[in-house]
Formats: C-alpha cells, sequence, structure tokens
C-alpha cells in the first residue's frame, strides 16, 4: 500500500521569537510528516539546517522553537534569521516509513548548522 503524501512548504514564525510577534504555527497541520527546517533567501528555502519525523508536525515545529535539540538550532530558531518549513505529509506512515524518509531527505538536502545558528560554509 502506497502512502499518500502531501508537500507543503512556508515561512515559520513563533510569537516569543520575533520582534513583531508573529506566529502562524497553528496552520502548519498536526499530522504526521517528514520535514526540513531551512533558511530563506529570495522567498527561497536555502541551507537546511534540520531534518526531522513527526507524529504530530506542528507540535515538533513549536518545540524546535521553544526547546531546540542543539545551542546552534536555539540560535537559529529564537534568532534573527527567518525560517521556511517543508515537509510531506505522510499520515498513514508508521516510524520506519518515515525514518527513511528522513535518511532519503538527509541525502538530498545535507542539514548543517554550527554552534553560532549558522550554516557552515555559507560566508566562507
Amino acid at each position: 500500500m502506497e502512502t499518500i503524501k502531501k508537500k507543503g512548504q512556508m515561512e515559520i514564525w513563533h510569537e516569543q521569537f520575533n520582534l513583531d510577534g508573529k506566529d502562524n504555527l497553528e496552520e502548519l497541520p498536526n499530522e504526521k510528516a517528514v520535514f526540513g527546517v531551512f533558511g530563506i533567501v529570495n522567498d527561497e528555502p536555502i541551507n537546511c539546517r534540520f531534518i526531522g519525523e513527526s507524529e504530530n508536525l506542528r507540535d515538533t515545529v513549536k518545540t524546535l522553537f521553544e526547546a531546540p535539540p542543539s545551542e546552534g538550532m536555539k540560535k537559529f530558531m529564537q534568532g534573527p534569521w527567518i525560517q521556511m518549513i517543508k515537509y510531506d505529509l505522510l499520515p498513514e506512515s508508521g516510524d520506519q516509513e518515515r525514518k527513511k524518509a528522513v535518511d532519503e531527505w538527509t541525502t538530498k538536502y545535507h542539514p548543517k548548522i554550527d554552534d553560532n545558528g549558522e550554516y557552515p560554509g555559507y560566508y566562507d
């Protein structure tokens, strides 16, 4: 049985971590997904910082803002950057299928982040 996929992409904002108090996390689906968090230039996602999978995309992205897994991600998510998320919804997927998707996305997007929240080598 093939899993139904729905692709999405959007800038993400958390009201506690931007000067304008913007928040659009409620627009994210609360479904199973594989996703990447990117920087953004000219409305396009660049320099992937994080790839993950989730049982609930909305809750996981909110947690990335509020309790990031590393100091670099904290600086990126809570700092001055504009973040963009790309995702594929996988509502009928199991853990193994999402982990396989994470591996595929990691190979495709090469996520990297340094302790300052930067994409290593971007400014070199």
